[in-house]
Formats: C-alpha cells, structure tokens, sequence
C-alpha cells in the first residue's frame, strides 16, 4: 500500500511538472519572442539553398544538375550577429556582406560548367565551399 502511494505521488510530480513547463520569468520580462526557425515550403524551382549557420555552409559541397537547379541560394540564417562575404576563389562572383537574414544568389546556368569552390572567413577562420556543375560522367 504504501509503495503504491509513493508510485502516485511521483506520478503526479511528473504531470505536474509536464504541465507547469514555459519560459522563464526572465525570459517573459525581456519581451522578445524566441527564435524559431522552420522550412515549411520548398525553395522555388531551379534554386538549391545553401544555409550559412554555426560557422558553416550545409551542405558545403553541393552538385547541381543544371536541368534542375541552377542558382545557388545562400541563406544567412546564423543566430549570432555574425557577417559573411562569400567570395568565389577564381573571382567568378563575391556577395556583398550578409548579415542574418540576407540571402545571396548565383545563377550558374550563365557560367561555364565546372567546379566552383567559394569560401568566407569567420574571423581568422576559412568557412570553405563548392558547387560542381559538371554534367555527370
């Protein structure tokens, strides 16, 4: 009998835990709405998205089939207040500065096909990338 009042006891801490559960006060004085970041719709035809966060390109190597996509999309979707310049090696194209939020395009359908390796810095930090757009062998 007795175990079985311990069992409901924690039972009832757990669901009254689970219903309690929200921001803190802290964070309800602030008055910021929290960060929330979801896809819910795919990119337009023929535009494949690179997404710039933590430091990183995802994906960083990224091959296009030039019948299906053609511009690249680069997303700036960082939460930090960080800045990136994308800048291809070969000079082939160079974003203006990205803060959270910008996006950056290329078309590539207007460009040789090949590979294009592109790369930004994140302080003394080389973030690097490609696109190949060489039709498959």
């Amino acid at each position: 009998m007795q175990a079985r009042l311990v069992m409901m006891t924690a039972i009832f801490a757990l669901l009254l835990g689970a219903c309690s559960s929200g921001p803190s006060d802290a964070a309800l004085e602030s008055g910021r709405s929290p960060v929330v970041t979801t896809t819910t719709e795919a990119p337009p035809e023929g535009i494949a998205v690179v997404i710039i966060e933590g430091g990183r390109f995802r994906p960083s190597n990224l091959k296009l089939d030039l019948n299906d996509e053609w511009i690249v999309e680069w997303r700036h979707e960082d939460i930090a207040e960080r800045e990136y310049t994308l800048e291809a090696r070969n000079g082939e194209f160079e974003s203006e500065v990205l803060t959270p939020g910008s996006i950056f395009q290329v078309d590539f359908s207007e460009l040789e096909p090949g590979i294009y390796r592109y790369f930004s810095f994140l302080g003394n930090n080389r973030i690097p990338g490609s696109v190949d757009t060489r039709p498959e062998q």
